[in-house]
């Protein structure tokens, strides 16, 4: 991890800022674990190639300089283990949405946990944003766990929101606020 500019999570968990440099390790991470990716994330089957995540980091930085996204890879013990996001980032309505994945070799060590946590501190103090948005398969287990455990409010379960695989899928939908995140501290 020379040479990355990293920002500590825990004393095991780093957040890097992504460079176009990482993009085959990137590709890597996700092709060898599609199955496991592939299962409640529908981008596994548009990246093909270290090509399209090249294109990916590309969009994500250029969003970040419009304001509109903040993509952090995550580590784990000095190795790649998963990315999150916030995008959709409306500096007007002062909200965004969380997104992120986990290779499913660092699943269960509470990442995705302590990493929600983080983007929450970042788009609250440094953002000064007021909304969170975290959008989670019903089926999803982990991930509606992780809303629940990061102090997420349960909004709504959007019926047929997503089509993955030709079939329609369920949604929850939970949100956060400044207010309610403050008073968690």
């Amino acid at each position: 991890m020379l040479h990355f500019l990293a920002l500590p999570v825990t004393e095991e968990i780093s957040f890097v800022q992504p460079t176009l440099e990482q993009a085959e390790a990137i590709f890597n991470a996700v092709d060898n674990d599609r199955k496991h990716l592939g299962e409640f994330l529908d981008f596994i089957d548009t990246t093909k190639s270290i090509a399209d995540e090249v294109a990916f980091l590309k969009m994500k930085i250029t969003g970040e300089a419009n304001g509109t996204d903040r993509l952090f890879l995550i580590y784990y013990q000095d190795q790649l283990a998963g990315s999150i996001d916030l995008h959709f980032i409306d500096q007007k309505n002062k909200k965004a949405e969380i997104g992120y994945w986990i290779y499913s070799g660092f699943a269960n060590k509470g990442i995705v946990s302590a990493s929600v946590r983080k983007i929450c501190e970042i788009a609250f103090n440094d953002l000064h944003l007021n909304k969170l948005t975290l959008i989670a398969d019903t089926e999803n287990i982990a991930s509606n766990k992780v809303a629940q455990k990061c102090g997420f409010t349960f909004v709504a379960t959007d019926k047929d929101d997503v089509v993955r695989y030709g079939k329609f899928h369920d949604m929850n939908r939970y949100c956060l606020l400044k207010q309610d995140y403050v008073k968690n501290q």
